[in-house]
């Protein structure tokens, strides 16, 4: 019997050895800084993210974990991209191990970046919850491309959003090693997808993001910088492509695009006909040489329909768009334009359709004709596109229109402005009504007031605006219109200040 009892006792004392063992070996194969995912949250495919320290796994608490440090540990654990990430709430109070983080985004260990740690008797308290998310093996998973402050969904400065419960975090491209493979990828990956690229911009072409975001937009600076994006290769998004490296901290120009939009699947030809002069007339549209007609104008075309057909005919810029009757047939029915579309295949419209020509007009233009290589027309425009003697101050520059940046902007400045367009004097030229798209061509402008037009003045140089966003685009109201007297008088004036000055 004796024994017995000491088999049993020896038998129960093995299997408490081995039981301890394993536990003390699973403890030594931790080290103090270790991190896991691993409790899943009911009803999300979120899991909390645990630390090792002082022999004991806890969690890390939420303050001030977003994005940046949510990749930083996605890359520690050889992972290439982040899933989601959160607090979760229903933790707050509770003891982590670590918390406070605040990573730049390039680190290769959290522990790189500044936080506080549990010491060896207390955890820390976790105010906002704990921190619970994935990683995924695809980059760019959960990223948002958009074109943003072009003058069409097909163009603008690069930026891509991501959603975090209420607030979406917004970020752009750098532009350094930026190239047209880097922008057709962007442009052939963006929902809906447009055309290849037309051109990759750098130096922030279109502006920066504005400083200050709405209340559930947070601006967080550059994602990404030397994007290699392979032609070649299957990408989720832009984001997808190889870089040199994420949230660069030297940069300070960001990326864009322009795109072309996916053509209509019908070539398309137009002319001006019935008009007093080869740069004015009804818009004759041709469809494959078989089809022709007018476009009937159910709804007042603008300026924007204007320039493209001036545009894709080389005949400069849209003086003016009007209506009338025509001895052609309607063909383009309902056509919209952003303007800065190369011809008329990249607009929206019908063709054929009703179109009731006892009640409706057709399209006629007036085109400015070829424009010489140095000179740069000037616009006021309404938010209707609409031209007057006050609104967005633009620049026509490369075919296409453009605003100038407030930086630096004078009186002497918009006196140069309502003199170019035809007017006496300036009523205002500060505003905060301006909020324009497309290229940011100008800053700095430093006019004397004598000049006969804009690009005459100093400036920082074409295309340089540096922290210039369509925030801070230009507004000018001009007075009464000029008349000879005025002209000549004001000409005279000028040019007696300039032998003056001499």
């Amino acid at each position: 019997m004796f024994t017995g009892v000491m088999k049993t006792i020896s038998l129960a004392w093995l299997l408490e050895t081995l039981i301890l063992g394993a536990f003390w070996q699973s403890a030594k194969s931790q080290s103090d800084g270790d991190f896991r995912l691993n409790v899943s949250i009911p009803g999300s495919n979120l899991k909390k993210l645990e630390v090792f320290f002082f022999e004991k796994w806890g969690p890390v608490c939420a303050n001030n974990w977003q994005l940046r440090e949510s990749m930083v540990l996605c890359n520690q654990l050889g992972f290439q991209f982040v899933g989601s990430w959160g607090p979760d709430a229903e933790d707050q109070g509770v003891q982590g191990n670590l918390g406070y983080v605040n990573c730049q985004g390039d680190e290769s260990s959290i522990l790189d970046c500044p936080h506080i740690k549990r010491t060896n008797t207390s955890g820390l308290i976790c105010i906002r919850g704990v921190v619970a998310m994935t990683c995924v093996e695809t980059r760019g998973q959960g990223a948002q491309v958009s074109f943003v402050d072009g003058d069409a969904s097909t163009e603008g400065r690069v930026e891509v959003r991501f959603q975090n419960g209420d607030t979406t975090f917004v970020y752009s491209i750098c532009d350094e090693g930026w190239d047209l493979a880097d922008a057709d990828i962007a442009c052939t990956t963006e929902e809906p997808a447009n055309g290849p690229a037309l051109e990759a911009v750098g130096g922030s072409y279109f502006g920066e993001h504005p400083s200050a975001s709405g209340s559930n937009e947070q601006f967080d600076g550059y994602l990404a910088s030397g994007l290699q994006c392979d032609a070649s290769a299957t990408y989720e998004n832009l984001i997808g492509c190889p870089n040199s490296g994420w949230f660069p901290k030297n940069c300070n120009k960001n990326a864009g695009v322009k795109c072309q939009r996916k053509p209509d699947a019908l070539p398309m030809n137009i002319t001006l006909v019935d008009g007093t002069s080869n740069y004015e007339g009804f818009v004759k549209v041709t469809f494959s040489h078989l089809v022709s007609g007018s476009i009937c104008s159910q709804k007042a075309l603008t300026l924007r329909e204007g320039d493209v057909v001036c545009r894709s005919l080389g005949y400069g810029y849209a003086l003016s768009v009007s209506e009338g009757k025509s001895s052609l047939q309607p063909v383009v029915v309902n056509l919209h334009c952003d303007g800065n579309e190369q011809s008329l295949t990249e607009c929206v419209f019908n063709v054929g359709g009703n179109c009731d020509r006892g009640n409706t007009l057709e399209a006629k233009v007036t085109c400015s004709g070829p424009l010489e290589a140095s000179k740069y027309p000037v616009e006021l425009t309404d938010q209707l596109g609409a031209r007057d003697k006050k609104g967005l101050l633009r620049v026509f520059r490369d075919g296409r229109w453009g605003t100038v940046c407030k930086t630096g902007w004078t009186k002497e400045d918009a006196q140069v402005v309502c003199r170019q367009l035809g007017y006496s004097s300036v009523v205002s030229y500060v505003s905060d009504d301006a909020s324009g798209s497309g290229p940011i061509y100008l800053t700095n402008v430093n006019c004397d007031g004598t000049e006969q037009s804009l690009d005459q003045c100093q400036h920082d140089g074409w295309g340089v605006h540096e922290g210039c966003s369509h925030m801070m685009d230009v507004y000018v109201k001009c007075g009464s219109a000029m008349t000879v007297c005025n002209t000549i008088l004001i000409a005279a004036l000028a040019s007696l200040a300039k032998f003056l000055s001499s």
